[in-house]
């Protein structure tokens, strides 16, 4: 009777129940989804499980398995959980699969099932495969949490992107930006908003060309110190950092009077003294040691402006405009090697 029939022979049988073992405690207990590969698709996959919350929210925060079903993965045991050997040819295709990769041994007779995360560097290769080892504490219907924390935490991207567009439209519908460095910034070396800030502001062309000349950079928290910013050697290092990190800072920075962002870092970077009492004082800045600074900025003046399609006439003007904050008459360009006082 069976001649002539495809057959569904025991090991088929055994594949089919590990799979139902697996996916009723995926559903069931945990509450998330179990896809079964298709058959002629499995090359060591046999499913991806996907995370749903408690609301009812499918998060597309997903793993893969591989699910062994039979006694004969138990035999090999100890005190602290059982040996799984894998085939050579799978070991690869898990090592660079794009999700993470759990390995499940499912009991027949308990219906028990455990489980490990296939890691490379946990496998020990044998002449003829590899194993891992497979906790016994790791019960597949205890490890709902154990599982998910496999996976990157669910982030609402939609209001992230909301809340990005938000801050760009107000950016876009100011004419001076104040970007303000906290005290603690300062002293902890973080330049992360700084970055964050350049990234934002140079992601789009619009974005960049409205946001040209008008940003001011100040520091908050140092009210209560009878120094100016440029004598503290912590302001000073953090400009450093900062100037290293904002290339573009001749393009965007404000260079209309109320402004001191540009006084600022000329003081910071290049200034070598002080003469004479307020309101009378002056600082003297050493222009000669200036040549790296104003070539590295005037370069990325450049790269942006040539990006956004500023044509020469604007570059020029941004340019005289930023000189005559730093100090240097328009006429002298970028090479000013005299010792002046500010």
């Amino acid at each position: 009777m069976n001649d002539g029939f495809p057959q569904f022979g025991p090991s088929a049988k055994q594949g089919n129940l590990g799979v139902g073992i697996v996916s009723r405690v995926v559903e069931d207990g945990f509450g998330w989804l179990f896809k079964r590969n298709h058959q002629e698709y499995d090359f060591g996959i046999d499913g991806q499980i996907e995370v749903v919350t408690d609301l009812g929210a499918v998060t597309g925060q997903m793993l893969a398995c591989q699910i062994k079903c039979g006694t004969s993965f138990f035999r090999e045991s100890n005190e602290q959980g059982f040996v799984y050997r894998g085939e050579s040819k799978h070991f690869n295709y898990h090592a660079h699969y794009p999700l993470p990769v759990i390995v499940i041994i499912a009991d027949p007779e308990t219906r028990d099932a455990y489980w490990v995360q296939f890691q490379k560097q946990d496998a020990e290769i044998t002449e003829a495969s590899w194993k891992l080892r497979i906790p016994r504490d790791n019960k597949l219907s205890a490890s709902k949490a154990a599982i998910e924390a496999l996976l990157p935490p669910a982030i609402d991207h939609l209001s992230e992107l909301r809340e990005y567009w938000r801050i760009n439209k107000l950016l876009m519908g100011v004419q001076t930006v104040l970007f303000t460095i906290e005290r603690e910034e300062v002293e902890a070396g973080d330049i992360s908003r700084i970055e964050d800030f350049r990234t934002r502001i140079t992601s789009a062309k619009e974005l960049a060309l409205h946001c040209q000349g008008k940003i001011e950079f100040s520091f908050s928290g140092y009210d209560d110190d009878p120094r100016q910013l440029y004598e503290i050697d912590e302001v000073k290092r953090y400009i450093e950092i900062f100037d290293e990190a904002f290339p573009e800072l001749f393009f965007f920075v404000r260079t209309e009077d109320p402004m001191t962002t540009l006084t600022l870092f000329l003081f910071t970077l290049f200034g070598v003294g002080v003469e004479g009492d307020w309101p009378n004082r002056k600082v003297i800045v050493d222009t000669r040691s200036s040549g790296p600074f104003l070539r590295s900025h005037f370069d990325s003046l450049n790269l942006i402006s040539e990006w956004v399609g500023l044509p020469d006439a604007e570059i020029l003007r941004i340019s005289k405009a930023v000189m005559k904050p730093l100090g240097f008459p328009p006429e002298e360009g970028t090479t000013a090697q005299n010792r002046e006082s500010v």
